[in-house]
């Protein structure tokens, strides 16, 4: 396993190849519960119900673009893929959930995903922030490399359609109420992310 600083992100990823031994440990991980036995290390899984409601799709669409993405279930990985277009002044593709677990006294989020070498935005929301603002951060994968990338709060800003907000409340993970992900950047055309687990740690 390579650790590495991504300066371009500004958090710490951890790079793990994909094996038979990453494998049979994703598979045994699946069958562990949410809430391991430390309350200082809770993970959940993108494609468990009890973790997640329902996966809804906000495209570039609604303000008039063509960009196009689904999402669906895969062998208990929860895979996000389209093509993003600039067309008609579009450019990103996107996903969110209702989270369903109280955090607690957490400092540090770690996600799990497979991608294609493109970056992407995980976006965190509160009862805290306004309407459509989300705390957010970049991170790129590997292609057709397993991953981890590590935030802590300070490693997330807030945003608004694309633009910084100022003077917004700082990320407290203890709030979160919904989880998303999107892609954008200008990264035109085909993507493909499948997203494993989150998981928090004191």
């Amino acid at each position: 396993m390579m650790v590495l600083l991504n300066t371009q992100d500004g958090h710490i990823s951890r790079k793990v190849p994909i094996g038979i031994r990453t494998v049979a440990g994703i598979l045994l991980m699946f069958g562990q519960p949410a809430w391991s036995a430390s309350e200082d290390n809770m993970l959940f899984h993108f494609t468990d119900p009890s973790h997640f409601t329902k996966w809804l799709i906000n495209n570039d669409t609604v303000m008039g673009g063509i960009s196009q993405s689904k999402v669906e279930i895969n062998q208990q990985v929860l895979l996000f893929t389209g093509s993003v277009s600039l067309e008609n002044n579009g450019g990103f593709a996107s996903i969110e959930s209702n989270y369903k677990h109280q955090i607690i006294d957490q400092s540090e989020l770690s996600l799990t995903v497979k991608g294609d070498g493109k970056t992407y935005q995980i976006r965190l929301k509160s009862p805290n922030l306004s309407y459509g603002e989300a705390y957010v951060a970049n991170f790129t994968t590997s292609p057709n490399t397993l991953t981890q990338h590590t935030f802590i709060p300070a490693d997330f800003t807030v945003n608004f359609r694309g633009r910084k907000v100022a003077n917004a409340p700082a990320l407290d993970f203890n709030d979160i109420d919904r989880v998303g992900f999107l892609v954008a950047q200008k990264q035109q055309g085909p993507f493909l992310i499948e997203l494993h687990s989150m998981q928090f740690n004191r």
